[in-house]
């Protein structure tokens, strides 16, 4: 049985049915087993007996004790799945963007767009689908893996990648702001598929 950290937190933005969603969609996979908290300053003890931890908060600040918990978990082998708004969280501290492989650095307005996938042994045969949603634009570092894109201004923009961080796994997806996006069954099955890849060994 893998043990998933869920840090999530938010009543609009992410949004508190978002979150349910999120939730609801992970449970539906064998052989996992969820705890939850509301905040990076409440990782446990134990953290290092969790597999991995999944980010959907939008928070300003971060202590030196947590990020530090937070990069030696994942340096040591453990999993990081940031959504949406954890890549504009923690806006000052450079680690924390390193461990995830992008910075936020801008949106446009919540709208309609394909996410576009690209040829992929992690993610499999999930098809294209449309989303209304936040298209964030990232600054983001070398040695990150593209797997969705989606258009932007007419040019291709990163929407869902992997990284490796240490010894561990690191997935992020843009979308995330609104509900209806956490309920669409496509995306669902790809927040699966990265849930699975990195808890795998």
């Amino acid at each position: 049985m893998k043990k998933v950290l869920l840090v999530t937190d938010g009543v609009f933005h992410p949004p508190f049915l978002a979150r349910k969603a999120l939730r609801s969609a992970l449970s539906e996979l064998d052989g996992f087993h969820f705890e939850h908290i509301r905040s990076m300053e409440k990782l446990p003890d134990n953290l290092g007996t969790f597999s991995a931890m999944v980010l959907y908060f939008h928070h300003a600040k971060i202590s030196e004790g947590a990020l530090v918990k937070v990069d030696k978990f994942v340096s040591d082998g453990g999993g990081v799945f940031g959504i949406h708004s954890a890549t504009a969280s923690f806006k000052d501290e450079k680690r924390y963007f390193e461990i995830l492989g992008g910075r936020f650095a801008g949106h446009g307005p919540v709208e309609s767009f394909m996410v576009e996938g690209l040829e992929s042994d992690i993610f499999g045969d999930i098809d294209d689908f449309i989303v209304k949603d936040e298209l964030y634009l990232h600054e983001t570092t070398t040695g990150i893996d593209i797997h969705f894109t989606a258009k932007y201004e007419g040019e291709k923009i990163p929407v869902v990648w992997t990284y490796s961080y240490g010894n561990g796994r690191v997935v992020y997806a843009v979308p995330g702001h609104t509900a209806e996006t956490l309920k669409n069954k496509t995306y669902q099955k790809l927040l699966q598929q990265g849930l699975k890849w990195v808890t795998s060994e």
